[in-house]
């Protein structure tokens, strides 16, 4: 169907002045790009990221379908398709909804493959949507399919007598990148695939797929599926245990913590992903046992409640958080996800004969280390037991038996009391900088850290009560943080404040959106700052301007060219990108402490926060966080081990 006959099915849509879909619509047929778009509605969603090709031009028509539009359904157009992926992670993390993002067939997919390879690796919700050529294209022999058609890569032989494999991208990430993949060819059952790949991604917390072929989206489906399953949440896509399995694990962990002396609780990323970060803190405060974040689950867990102890990150964590933890005989880990990052590089120690469980959203596992023994259940999502252990655990029974002279962890263990010095003269240092952010936020802020030199700072400090840290830990790519912040702006547009669970931030307080990124980063990712301004989102944005890649430099050549770029005028961009007149834009150049300071306070303190403010700090060059340090030496000694190991000789 031509893309003249798709506005035509539009207009006579918007003709019928069709109001918000319900069960009562008397309509029992609807154009399946229609459909698509109300699922996505239905699922939670309400903004779109991407870019216009080709091959998606007649399914994005449907955008502007006035139900739809009523709805809050928007289209968020980027600058290209890896920065939409990035911005649909960001949506993603901050929203616990599906980010959703729209591309065109090879061209536009490819671009964004990056950005959904590290939404997969961090268990990021995310919904890639990609155009595809028409049905009869693609089908096997038949004249269309043995054409080299654009966008798609020919054969390596015989390219000239044998057309293109039309699936190879679809090939290329399915089961790979993606945790539900399908390829949309017959309209009869389109419409239970779209639902099946949006219950698979909440039930995965993992990216999906669906190909959409550019001649499917005008064809008329039924509205059944969206009438008897009106909206799809996380929860109605989880599998409840029974009964009881349900009590035989409940029953156990409450056992081993009444018979523990000194326990403790982990609360890793997978809390936050399938939302129970309130959970975890109810049964925090309910048993009052020490707590521990991870570095992928930093501020999920109030850190200032009185019974956290600081980030574990095995031999690469602060010391006196790492004695703390070798005193604790059960371990509770809510949430683990086991990597390299988030697990110090494997070097996770335990008390000797202390007992761990392990509560993932794919099973429970039980570990004796004094026998070495184990027990694992699965096919079970942790937050159900999680919500029952609330109920069932009895505070009477609990006898622990902490060392009275151990007190809540602070950052003045790692960040000891720094005098302030005011003086002009005085360059800015990251120690110095690390403890003015110490102080920089407030309850239910949002900040987002790029992988750079100063997040590695971040993980020894105290944040505020509800404030949402939101980081790519372990996948690092950088440049992710500039577009992801876009996505989470745009989500807190959506969401205003849904990060929020208690009463402790007043309600008439708007959080902050803060930006922490270098200059190498920006530069790969920089378009979306544009983006920012034509949506209208307030973010506070400090460039860490240390003349380079100063992660890299940290690792290995520290004055080799390869770890340079071009210097730029950062606090001219915005102008370039078309805040010609700086009305709605504010940049500011930062050299001195004092002058920092000053514009922390004004913004810690700022009531209006309609506008976009720009702040490049100059950093020195090898100027690094001791975190970033140790973690490179400890790097390099286990290498060295590893190649004496392998090689006794050398």
């Amino acid at each position: 169907m031509t893309l003249i006959k798709s506005q035509q099915i539009i207009s006579n849509i918007q003709e019928s002045k069709t109001d918000e879909f319900n069960a009562d619509h008397s309509t029992k047929l609807i154009p399946f790009g229609q459909y698509l778009f109300q699922r996505i509605i239905t699922a939670g969603t309400k903004s779109i990221f991407g870019v216009p090709g080709d091959f998606n031009l007649p399914l994005l028509e449907y955008l502007y379908e006035p139900s739809l539009i009523k709805q809050g359904l928007r289209w968020i157009g980027n600058c290209n398709e890896l920065n939409a992926a990035y911005s649909a992670d960001g949506f993603s993390r901050y929203s616990n909804k599906i980010g959703c993002v729209i591309t065109t067939y090879g061209v536009g997919e490819l671009s964004a493959i990056n950005g959904i390879a590290g939404a997969f690796a961090e268990n990021v919700k995310i919904l890639h949507i990609v155009g595809v050529a028409r049905k009869k294209d693609s089908r096997p022999n038949t004249s269309n399919s043995r054409k080299n058609l654009h966008h798609l890569v020919p054969r390596l032989k015989d390219a000239n007598f044998i057309g293109p494999n039309h699936k190879v991208y679809y090939e290329m990430i399915k089961d790979k990148v993606s945790c539900s993949t399908e390829w949309l060819d017959d309209i009869n059952t389109a419409c239970n695939k779209v639902d099946k790949v949006i219950k698979d991604i909440y039930r995965y917390s993992k990216p999906g797929y669906i190909f959409v072929p550019v001649d499917l989206v005008n064809q008329l489906v039924s509205v059944n599926n969206l009438v008897n399953e009106p909206s799809i949440s996380m929860k109605d896509c989880l599998d409840k245990p029974s009964v009881t399995t349900l009590n035989e694990i409940t029953d156990i962990i409450c056992n081993w913590i009444y018979q523990s002396k000194a326990p403790a609780i982990i609360g890793d990323v997978l809390v936050d992903r399938y939302e129970a970060n309130k959970e975890l803190n109810l049964f925090i405060k309910k048993t009052q046992i020490w707590n521990f974040s991870t570095v992928n689950g930093k501020s999920i867990i109030d850190e200032l409640n009185p019974y956290y102890m600081g980030l574990y990150n095995g031999d690469e964590g602060a010391p006196s958080v790492i004695e703390r933890f070798l005193q604790c005989d059960l371990i509770l880990n809510f949430g683990i996800d086991a990597n390299e990052i988030n697990h110090g590089h494997y070097t996770f120690k335990y008390k000797k004969d202390a007992r761990i469980i392990e509560l993932h959203p794919e099973y429970i596992r039980f570990i004796e280390t004094d026998t070495n023994t184990e027990k694992i259940i699965r096919g079970i999502n942790f937050v159900f037991i999680l919500e029952e252990l609330i109920k069932e655990i009895n505070p009477v029974f609990l006898n622990f038996q902490y060392d009275s002279k151990v007190k809540a962890y602070t950052s003045q263990e790692v960040y000891p009391d720094i005098e302030n010095v005011d003086s002009e003269e005085q360059d800015i240092t990251v120690d110095r900088l690390t403890k003015a952010i110490s102080t920089f936020f407030n309850p239910g802020d949002v900040v987002v850290s790029e992988t750079g030199a100063i997040y590695f700072a971040f993980r020894d400090l105290v944040f505020p009560n509800q404030l949402k840290y939101i980081a790519q830990g372990f996948y690092l790519s950088i440049g992710t943080a500039l577009p992801a912040t876009f996505g989470v702006g745009i989500a807190m547009q959506d969401y205003p404040r849904c990060h929020i669970t208690d009463d402790t931030v007043p309600t008439d307080y708007v959080p902050r959106l803060i930006l922490f990124e270098g200059d190498g980063s920006a530069q790969m990712t920089v378009q979306e700052m544009t983006s920012m301004l034509r949506y209208q989102v307030p973010v506070e944005l400090f460039i860490w301007n240390n003349n380079g890649y100063t992660v890299e430099r940290a690792i290995c050549g520290p004055t080799r060219s390869y770890n340079d770029i071009m210097s730029w005028n950062w606090t001219k961009l915005f102008e370039a990108f078309g805040d010609t007149n700086c009305q709605y834009t504010v940049s500011t150049l930062i050299e001195t402490r004092s002058k920092l300071a000053w514009k922390m306070k004004q913004l810690k303190n700022k009531k209006e926060r309609d506008n976009i403010e720009l702040m490049e700090v100059q950093l020195g060059v090898l100027d690094y966080p001791k975190q970033l340090q140790s973690m490179v030496t400890a790097a390099k000694v286990r290498q060295k081990l590893e190649t004496m190991e392998d090689h006794p000789a050398a």
